[in-house]
C-alpha cells in the first residue's frame, strides 16, 4: 500500500514538472519576450511623454527630453536588471525592459497603487507572450514540433494578441455614461428669481487689450518687443528656495532669468475710452506646463468683465509652474507664497501707474476697489496675497520687508489647493476678506473640495461687513475654467482611468464661472446687493445658470452664531454662553471634524442620526436651549445653519460588542446605500418655542430638501478609483423669521426659547450640523 502510494505521488510530481517544462519559455524566447516589453515600454514613454509635453514645446525640445528622460531610464533600468541577476537566471535583455517599465510608471510618470501596477502587468505580460510565442514559432518553422507546444505557443500568441488590442482599447476608451442623479433641490418649492440683469451678458463697454512686461522676454514677444507697457523685475530670493540644482540650472537657461529677476508679466483687457476709474482684476493660474502658456485662459472671464467696466489683468507666472527641463523629482516646491506674493507686487506696479502722468492708466485704475482671482495653485495664492497683504514682513524671513496693505474688496478661488505652501509652518491664517470658492465634483486634479478649507479659516471681526462664498457643481472639472487648459485635467498615462463622458460641456462651465464671479464682484466692487441672494441659494439665479446640481456654502460676518462646535468637548454647551444642548432617542450623537476626502479639516460639527426603522415609535430629537438672559434681537434676521448629509450608519449601537445581528444589518444596510442610486433626501421638522410655550412648526424641505450625496464616479470601472467616490459637502439652509412671525403673530420671536430638531419625516439618516444662527 505505502509502494502504490509512493507511486501515484511520483506520477503526480512527474506530471506538474512536465507542465511546468512545457510552459518555461527557453533564454532564447524570454530574450525574444524581453524585446518586447523593451519596444512597448518605449512606446508608451514616447507617446505619454509626447502628449506631456509636444503641445507646450517644439518638436526639438520635445525629442531632446525624450532621449535625456530615456537615457537615464534606461541606465536605471539596466543597473537594476543586474540586481535582478542575483536572484533571478534571465536574459539581461529581458531584465533591463521588465526593469524599465517598472521605473517608467512608478517613477517617471509616479503611477503607485492599483492602477499603476494593472498597467506595468499589461506591459510585461501581453507583449511578452506576443514576442515569445513569435520567436518560438519562426524558430519551429518546418521542423518536427511537439503537438503540446505548438498549443501552448498558440494560445499564448492569441493571449498576447488579444490582451494588447483589449487593454489599448480600455487604455483609449472614454467612458460610459452614468444614470442621472434627481435634482431634489429643483424640484422644491422654489424662491423667487433675482429682479436684475442676466451677470454673465456683456456692458457696454468696447474692450481694448495690451500686454506688460519685462521688454526682453526670450520666449514670447507680448512680453518682449511687443509689450506696450516695460516693467522691473522682483527679487524672490528670500520667498522661493527651491530654483536650484541641475533643474534650476535648466529652468534659468530656458526663461533666461531666476529667482532673483522674476518678471512683471501680464496680459490686459480693459474697457476702451474709459472716463473715469474703475475697479482693477487681477487673475493667475495654477500648475501646469510651463511652456503650455496658461494666462490666456481667462480670455472669456476678463473679455465679459472688461466690457461691464472692470481692468482685467491676466498675470504670468508660467516660469513657476512644472517646466520640461525639471528632472525627475526636480521642479519649484512651496512655491504657492511666491505666486500671492508676485500678485502683490503687480499691484505695486498699478498703484505706480495710476500717479504716472506718462501712463496710459494714469487716473483711470480705482484703488479703492480691487480684487484678486486664482485658479487652482493660483487659488492658494488667493490665502497667501491676503495674509501678505497684511503683514509688515515675509513670515519665513523678515528680511524681506511688506508695504503692501492694499485695499482689496474680494478674493475668487477656482478649485484651490490648500497649503502646498505653508507660512510659519502653518495653514494661512485669514480674517476680513470677502472670499468666493468653486469647485467641480468632476475635478481629476483636485479631487477633493479643498477650498472648503480656507473658507471656513477665515475669521471676522465685528466691525467687517462682508461675506464668504463657495459652489460645488456637479459635473464641472479642473480645466475648463482655463480655455487653454480644456476637458483633460492631466496627461497620459494619469487622465486615462477616467470616465471623460460625464463632464458638463465647456461653455455650460464657463457660463457658470461667468455669473457666479461677475456677480461676486459686483456684488463686493460696485456694492450691488441684488446678486447677494445668489450666493446663499443658486436657484435666485436658476435663469442664469445651465442645469446642474449645486451645493451653496454661505456665511456673512453679520451672524450671530449659537453653535459653532470649536469651543469645546462638552456635548452639552454650545458656542453661545448659557445656550445648552440636549438631545433624545439618537443613535448618532457626537461632535468631530468634519473631514473630507484627502483629509482637509474644514471645521468641527455635530453628528446626529436617527433610526425608527428600528423601533417606530421613538422620534429623535436634537434641541438648543436658549436661556432668558439670550436678550436676541432677531426682527429682520434669518435663522441658517450649514447641514451635509454623512454616509455612515444610522443604527442604534448598544453597549458592548456588537451582536452578530447588528453588524448583518450594517452590511445589509451598506449594500442597500450602494444600490440605491435614487436615495430620498433627508427631511425633519423644525420647531421654534418661545418664553410663553408657543410653538412654530415648519419642514427642512420649505427651505429646500437636503440633497444626498453625489456619487461622482470618475474612474471608468470602479476599483480604478484610488479615492473615496462621494463627499459630505455642507449646504447652506435659511429661514426668514420675519415670514414666520407674521404666519403666527401670537409667537414672541425675540424671546425665543429653544430651536428643536426632530426628526419624524425620514425614517433614518445621519446629517452633519454646523453654524448654527442668525443672520441679517
Amino acid at each position: 500500500m505505502q509502494k502504490n502510494s509512493t507511486s501515484i505521488g511520483n506520477r503526480i510530481k512527474n506530471r506538474i514538472r512536465a507542465v511546468i517544462l512545457a510552459l518555461t519559455p527557453g533564454q532564447a524566447s524570454l530574450k525574444a519576450a524581453g524585446t518586447g516589453v523593451f519596444i512597448a515600454a518605449l512606446l508608451f514613454f514616447v507617446l505619454s511623454m509626447a502628449d506631456t509635453f509636444l503641445k507646450g514645446v517644439s518638436f526639438g525640445y520635445y525629442l531632446v527630453s525624450v532621449v535625456c528622460y530615456l537615457l537615464i531610464a534606461v541606465a536605471a533600468a539596466w543597473l537594476l536588471g543586474q540586481l535582478v541577476r542575483l536572484v533571478a537566471k534571465t536574459p539581461r535583455n529581458f531584465r533591463t525592459a521588465v526593469s524599465l517599465v517598472v521605473l517608467c510608471l512608478l517613477f517617471f510618470f509616479r503611477l503607485n497603487g492599483q492602477y499603476g501596477w494593472i498597467l506595468i502587468s499589461i506591459l510585461i505580460l501581453f507583449p511578452a507572450l506576443t514576442f515569445g510565442a513569435l520567436y518560438a514559432w519562426k524558430t519551429h518553422r518546418g521542423a518536427a514540433w511537439p503537438k503540446k507546444q505548438r498549443i501552448i505557443t498558440l494560445v499564448s500568441l492569441a493571449i498576447g494578441i488579444l490582451g494588447i488590442v483589449i487593454s489599448l482599447y480600455l487604455f483609449l476608451y472614454s467612458g460610459s455614461p452614468v444614470k442621472p442623479i434627481k435634482d431634489y433641490k429643483i424640484l422644491a418649492h422654489l424662491p423667487e428669481p433675482i429682479q436684475a440683469a442676466d451677470p454673465s451678458k456683456p456692458g457696454s463697454y468696447a474692450v481694448s487689450f495690451l500686454t506688460y512686461g519685462s521688454g526682453k522676454d526670450k520666449r514670447r514677444d507680448i512680453y518682449g518687443k511687443d509689450a506696450k507697457i516695460k516693467t522691473p523685475s522682483v527679487d524672490a530670493t528670500f520667498l522661493l528656495k527651491s530654483w536650484d540644482g541641475l533643474s534650476g540650472k535648466l529652468r534659468t537657461w530656458y526663461f533666461g532669468f531666476d529667482q532673483t529677476a522674476l518678471p512683471l508679466n501680464a496680459m490686459v483687457w480693459y474697457p476702451k475710452d474709459l472716463k473715469a476709474p474703475a475697479p482693477l482684476v487681477l487673475v493667475v493660474h495654477g500648475n501646469h506646463l510651463a511652456q503650455d502658456w496658461s494666462e490666456g485662459g481667462y480670455d472669456y472671464l476678463a473679455e465679459l468683465l472688461a466690457s461691464r467696466g472692470y481692468i482685467v489683468a491676466s498675470v504670468d507666472e508660467n516660469f513657476l509652474n512644472s517646466s520640461f527641463t525639471d528632472l525627475p523629482g526636480g521642479g519649484l516646491k512651496e512655491e504657492n507664497g511666491v505666486r500671492g506674493w508676485m500678485m502683490l507686487k503687480h499691484l505695486e506696479l498699478w498703484r505706480k501707474w495710476n500717479q504716472d502722468p506718462k501712463n496710459p492708466f494714469y487716473h483711470l485704475v480705482d484703488m479703492d476697489h480691487i480684487a484678486l482671482m486664482g485658479h487652482s495653485r493660483g487659488g492658494e495664492a488667493m490665502s497667501h496675497a491676503a495674509l501678505f497683504n497684511t503683514l509688515p514682513s515675509f513670515p519665513d524671513n523678515a528680511n524681506e520687508v511688506f508695504n503692501f496693505n492694499f485695499n482689496i474688496k474680494a478674493y475668487v478661488a477656482i478649485a484651490p489647493v490648500d497649503g502646498q505652501y505653508k507660512p510659519a509652518a502653518i495653514l494661512a491664517p485669514l480674517k476680513d476678506i470677502n472670499y468666493f470658492v468653486i469647485q467641480g465634483t468632476h475635478d481629476m486634479d483636485m479631487q477633493s473640495y479643498g477650498g472648503l478649507s480656507p473658507f471656513k479659516r477665515i475669521e471676522y471681526s465685528p466691525s467687517f461687513n462682508g461675506i464668504k462664498a463657495g459652489l460645488y457643481v456637479h459635473h464641472a472639472n479642473h480645466g475648463q475654467f482655463n480655455t487653454s487648459w480644456g476637458k483633460y485635467d492631466g496627461s497620459s498615462p494619469y487622465i486615462n482611468r477616467f470616465n471623460m463622458t460625464n463632464l458638463m460641456p465647456v461653455k455650460d462651465q464657463e457660463q457658470i464661472a461667468k455669473v457666479y464671479i461677475s456677480a461676486f464682484l459686483d456684488l463686493n466692487l460696485k456694492g450691488d446687493s441684488a446678486y447677494k441672494p445668489l450666493f446663499m441659494d443658486y436657484r435666485y439665479g436658476r435663469q442664469w445658470l445651465p442645469k446642474q446640481i449645486y451645493f451653496n456654502q454661505f456665511e456673512s460676518s453679520r451672524t450671530t452664531y449659537i453653535a459653532r462646535y470649536e469651543e469645546d468637548l462638552n456635548l452639552q454647551t454650545a458656542t453661545r454662553p448659557g445656550v445648552s444642548i440636549s438631545s433624545s432617542h439618537l443613535s448618532v450623537w457626537r461632535e468631530a471634524q468634519h473631514k473630507l476626502m484627502w483629509g482637509d479639516h474644514i471645521s468641527r460639527a455635530a453628528y446626529i442620526g436617527w433610526n425608527r426603522e428600528e423601533v417606530d415609535s421613538l422620534v429623535g430629537k436634537y434641541t438648543f436651549t436658549l436661556p432668558d438672559s439670550a436678550g436676541l434681537k432677531l426682527d429682520g434676521r434669518a435663522l441658517v445653519f450649514s447641514l451635509a448629509e454623512s454616509d455612515e450608519s444610522s443604527l442604534h449601537v448598544e453597549k458592548g460588542k456588537k451582536s452578530k445581528a447588528e453588524k448583518k444589518k450594517e452590511k445589509k444596510a451598506a449594500k442597500e446605500d450602494k444600490k440605491d442610486n435614487e436615495k430620498k433626501p433627508v427631511d425633519f421638522t423644525l420647531e421654534l418655542t418661545d418664553q410663553q410655550g408657543s410653538h412654530i412648526r415648519f419642514l427642512l424641505s420649505e427651505c429646500m430638501p437636503l440633497q444626498p450625496q453625489i456619487k461622482k464616479n470618475l474612474a471608468k470601472y470602479a476599483f480604478l478609483n484610488s479615492n473615496d467616490d462621494a463627499e459630505s459637502i455642507p449646504d447652506f439652509f435659511y429661514f426668514d423669521l420675519d415670514a414666520l412671525q407674521k404666519k403666527h403673530p401670537a409667537f414672541v420671536m425675540n424671546k425665543l426659547r429653544s430651536i428643536q430638531l426632530i426628526f419624524d419625516q425620514s425614517k433614518a439618516g445621519v446629517i452633519i450640523l454646523d453654524d448654527v444662527g442668525f443672520m441679517d
